[in-house]
């Protein structure tokens, strides 16, 4: 995809006004938990950035909560509306299709009147309900999908996260295709959404995800977390991020490891008889009472579980780009993952452990030849910490506001 761009960081002419539209789960809500994952700290992270360059950024999101704000003041330059589509009531992914025209009419009147140079889209419920209202009101749209599904008939995770819904492949082609631009978290990302719904390598760039090398940082014992391993796994509970095979991992190391892991992340309604299912294999295993299930963790909890953590477990069958693989080699953690997920070998480091297949006694044999070598550990940890500390939001940022001033130039 030669075409396809890749943004250039610089700092744009002069300060945008953003429509930023993330329908279906708030921005502010914390990633493992029910649908919220990377794309929720993507969305912030970077309206954050955008706004310390002096950009204006608005957030819309359907409410959830019937005690949410209409408004909520982020930080200056940066507003949360939640707009009323649907109960103000989690609605499971499945029928989050019913929200999408009401939350259309909601919106209508806040961008008319907001006097937005753009609007940009994420994920496809986003994009239906927000292009069409871009091209009345004449302004640039653009859309990040964060997760492309798997094609019609497809059984294999590997493919892509399946469709929720029979609206969505044709939601996707819908908001791809009609967008001055699709803006992709990969080079992975990006050939999926060329290939699948023919957008031109013009209409496609790159901004890739940074991470927070100050919340995320390494702990000073090295020695201590590789010698009395925990194992972490993060990630929304559900068959396509893998968690069952950091369960199979675990139980294939030499109990002589002491190794324990840490679940962390919850399930939608949707896959609640899912998260039984991990438990129930946990005893299967003979490994329950190395697991800890430990649900949604705040941001700076994470962060705690991160540099504590001997290694990191990126399980996931498919990833358009996998940010907490980021988040991780910040913290000095290294990092084990399926090298066919889709993002992921740009997530992560060049010498990072980057397996071939998924094959659990594999992956028990590199973690513990990791583990075993100090030496080789040490190199992994300031490797891992020198490839993600370089990847900062505010680059992305500008890299981001590079796009969007040359798109509003061409409108």
């Amino acid at each position: 995809m030669s075409a396809t761009t890749t943004a250039t960081p610089h700092r744009s002419a002069a300060p945008l006004r953003i429509a930023t539209v993330c329908l279906h789960t708030s921005p502010l809500q914390q990633p493992g938990d029910a649908d919220a994952g990377g794309m929720n700290v993507v969305v912030l992270e970077q309206s954050l950035a955008l706004a310390r360059a002096g950009h204006q950024v608005d957030l819309f999101t359907r409410r959830s909560d019937p005690d949410a704000p209409d408004l909520v003041e982020v930080t200056e330059g940066v507003r949360l509306f939640h707009l009323d589509a649907g109960p103000a009531a989690p609605v499971a992914k499945p029928d989050m299709d019913a929200t999408i025209r009401p939350f259309r009419e909601e919106l209508r009147a806040p961008l008319a009147e907001g006097g937005y140079d753009l609007v940009h889209s994420h994920h496809w419920f986003s994009g239906v309900a927000a292009l069409p209202l871009a091209r009345e009101l004449g302004v640039p749209h653009l859309q990040s999908f964060h997760s492309v599904a798997a094609p019609e008939g497809s059984r294999s995770l590997e493919a892509g996260e399946p469709a929720e819904s029979e609206g969505r492949i044709p939601g996707e082609q819908f908001a791809a295709t009609g967008s001055e631009l699709v803006v992709a978290v990969s080079d992975a990302e990006a050939r999926t959404v060329a290939e699948r719904y023919g957008v031109p390598g013009e209409r496609l760039s790159v901004v890739r995800p940074g991470v927070d090398a100050d919340r995320f940082r390494p702990c000073e014992d090295v020695a201590s977390r590789r010698e009395d391993p925990t194992l972490l796994f993060t990630a929304r509970i559900e068959p396509l991020k893998g968690p069952d095979l950091a369960l199979e991992v675990l139980a294939r190391l030499d109990p002589a490891l002491g190794a324990r892991l840490v679940l962390a992340g919850s399930a939608s309604t949707v896959f609640a008889p899912y998260l039984e299912q991990l438990r129930d294999r946990a005893r299967e295993l003979g490994v329950e009472d190395r697991v800890d299930f430990v649900g949604t963790l705040g941001r700076d909890q994470l962060a705690e579980q991160m540099r504590c953590a001997a290694a990191l477990l990126l399980a996931s069958w498919s990833e358009t780009f996998g940010l907490v693989a980021l988040e991780a080699q910040a913290s000095g953690t290294p990092v084990l993952a399926w090298g066919s997920a889709g993002g992921v070998r740009e997530a992560v480091a060049p010498d990072g452990l980057v397996l071939p297949g998924r094959d659990p006694d594999v992956w028990a044999e590199s973690l513990e030849a990791l583990l075993a070598d100090p030496d080789r550990y040490a190199a992994a940890v300031a490797s891992a910490r020198e490839f993600a500390a370089a990847r900062t939001w505010d680059a992305t940022a500008e890299a981001l506001a590079s796009l969007y001033a040359t798109v509003v130039g061409r409108a």
